[in-house]
């Protein structure tokens, strides 16, 4: 994999996200949830996994509510920001940037846009592209159906742009998946505190110094800058193109004491442990086509002790080990609320469960609720799910006590895939399943 040190992530999330007030009305479009998560947050998991090391914001709009979730470190990468006074446009707020915080190439990103495409290919084709010495930056490029809402780039066979297709003419073509290679001269141009648009002024320019190439990648590409769009996020970043006819099972799994070490009030990634059996369990229930959510009380937030980002630091940590071992949770939902704020969506009240099914289209019923507490357990019986208590974290004192009545009491995450696997081998033969 090229060395992603030498590069530094410039992400554009300035704008005001004018589409999305309906959809996310107080918010910048940066911190619009996607599966539990901020939307910022799942584009850093995609630049650490690169091995970048250096993020820098260019932010606008609501900035110092952006700045304050998420702190100035997120997995080993250094966030810096690059706040806008005035609006400056992409290529006046990029130029702002590179002068607060120079880089040698910056991989610049539009703050709204998603993307599965390997970035790691991509930094290797511009390093290694041609006369790559002459050309200043690279486009990245997804095949779409319908060009007519983007416009399109055409290229030549040897990949250097030629130009560009103005919106609204329709059919297939290549667009501009939002994702960039610069180096610093090509905003040479633009003067300190002038507003200028990356896309309509400085690529056309490159182009027409045969400065500009493009990289064709066959990846799945999202705009997320509409309430349409925004809506089928969640489905992008699982893999699936549709909602699912036929709402399907899932796994809703407590945090603390259920799958990492049960701390008091944890708040710092460096303190996250996966529990023994964790990850085995997590691999076997994914394996058996469930998908697994994460649903967790936060009430450290609410009650002034943490912060959201707090939360979220600890949840990238978690990611991240996970990672390691091949393993993907696919929502993360948490209340932030103290006890006494009446909120929807404490454990064991329904909120989170309702919230993650109809943005995943998942069947509670048909599911799985494990946990170490009563509240986890109630929650299920809520749902009409199957309930585990798993006596790890509090779980072995409850189930001493018999203060709740799980279906099923394991000793870890691992045990409980076995029960699983035989419920969903009972369900698909027929069988009535007791419990």
């Amino acid at each position: 994999m090229p060395d992603f040190n030498t590069v530094t992530a410039y992400i554009l999330a300035g704008g005001f996200g004018t589409r999305l007030r309906q959809a996310v009305p107080d918010r910048p479009k940066a911190l619009a949830e996607i599966l539990g998560r901020p939307y910022i947050y799942h584009l850093l998991d995609s630049l650490a996994r690169f091995g970048l090391k250096r993020v820098v914001l260019c932010t606008g709009h609501m900035a110092e509510m952006l700045e304050q979730a998420l702190g100035c470190e997120y997995r080993g990468m250094e966030l810096l920001f690059s706040r806008e006074e005035t609006p400056l446009g992409t290529g006046g707020a990029l130029r702002l940037a590179l002068e607060r915080h120079p880089a040698p190439l910056a991989l610049c990103i539009n703050g709204d846009s998603l993307t599965d495409a390997d970035l790691g290919a991509y930094l290797h084709w511009f390093t290694q592209h041609g006369d790559a010495g002459a050309e200043l930056g690279a486009l990245l490029l997804a095949p779409v159906d319908d060009a007519a809402r983007y416009g399109s780039v055409t290229t030549d066979t040897s990949g250097r742009v030629l130009g560009f297709v103005e919106k609204g003419q329709g059919g297939p073509g290549w667009i501009s998946a939002g994702v960039y290679l610069l180096r610093p001269s090509c905003l040479e141009g633009i003067a300190p505190g002038q507003s200028a648009s990356i896309e309509q002024e400085v690529f056309p320019r490159l182009a027409e110094q045969g400065a500009l190439c493009a990289y064709r990648a066959r990846a799945r590409f999202l705009d997320i800058g509409t309430p349409e769009s925004y809506s089928a996020a969640g489905r992008f970043l699982l893999g699936q193109d549709e909602q699912g006819a036929t709402p399907q099972p899932a796994v809703f799994l407590d945090r603390d004491g259920t799958i990492i070490v049960q701390k008091h009030y944890l708040h710092d990634p460096a303190e996250v442990e996966l529990l023994p059996g964790a990850v085995n369990g997590l691999r076997r229930m994914a394996a058996l086509g469930l998908r697994l959510v994460l649903i967790t009380n936060q009430s450290g937030v609410g009650r002034g002790l943490f912060t959201r980002g707090d939360v979220e630091r600890v949840h990238g940590r978690l990611v991240e080990l996970l990672e390691g071992h091949g393993v993907r949770l696919d929502g993360f939902y948490l209340c932030p609320h103290a006890p006494d704020e009446g909120c929807g969506c404490r454990k064991p009240l329904p909120g989170l469960i309702a919230r993650a099914a109809a943005e995943l289209g998942l069947a509670p019923q048909q599911s799985f609720v494990i946990g170490d507490k009563p509240c986890d357990v109630d929650l299920g019986l809520v749902v009409n799910a199957t309930t585990f208590l798993v006596t790890t974290g509090y779980g072995a004192r409850h189930a001493a006590a018999g203060d709740c009545r799980p279906h099923h009491v394991t000793a870890s995450l691992n045990e409980a895939a076995d029960i699983i696997e035989s419920i969903l081998a009972a369900r698909a033969s027929g069988v009535t399943e007791h419990t």
